[in-house]
C-alpha cells in the first residue's frame, strides 16, 4: 500500500503548482487505464485514490491562488464573472 507523502500547495508558486495538477492529472487517467485491464491490482487501486486526491488538491490550491482552472472550480458569481472575463489560451501572454 502506498504511503501518502504530504504535501505543501500554497508553497509553491503558479508554474510549479500547475504542473503539479498537470502531472496529477496524467497520472489519475494512466491508473484508471491500467485499472481497465488489472481492476483486481489493489496496489493500482490505492494509487489511483491518492493521486486523485492529490490532483484535487493541487487543483483547488491553483484555483484559490491564481483563478479557476476549469469551470468546476467556479463556485459563486464573482467567481463566474472572473472565469468569463478570463483570457484565450492564445491571448495569454507567452512565458
Amino acid at each position: 500500500m502506498m504511503k501518502k507523502p504530504s504535501k505543501s500547495w500554497d508553497a509553491m508558486g503558479k508554474d510549479e503548482l500547475l504542473r503539479a495538477v498537470q502531472a496529477n492529472q496524467f497520472a489519475v487517467r494512466d491508473l484508471m487505464l491500467y485499472l481497465d485491464t488489472h481492476p483486481t491490482d489493489a496496489n493500482a487501486l490505492s494509487a489511483l485514490m491518492l493521486r486523485r486526491q492529490d490532483y484535487a488538491d493541487a487543483a483547488d490550491a491553483y484555483a484559490k491562488r491564481f483563478g479557476a482552472l476549469t469551470v468546476m472550480h467556479v463556485n459563486d458569481e464573482d467567481g463566474w464573472v472572473a472565469w468569463s472575463n478570463t483570457p484565450w489560451p492564445w491571448e495569454k501572454e507567452a512565458n
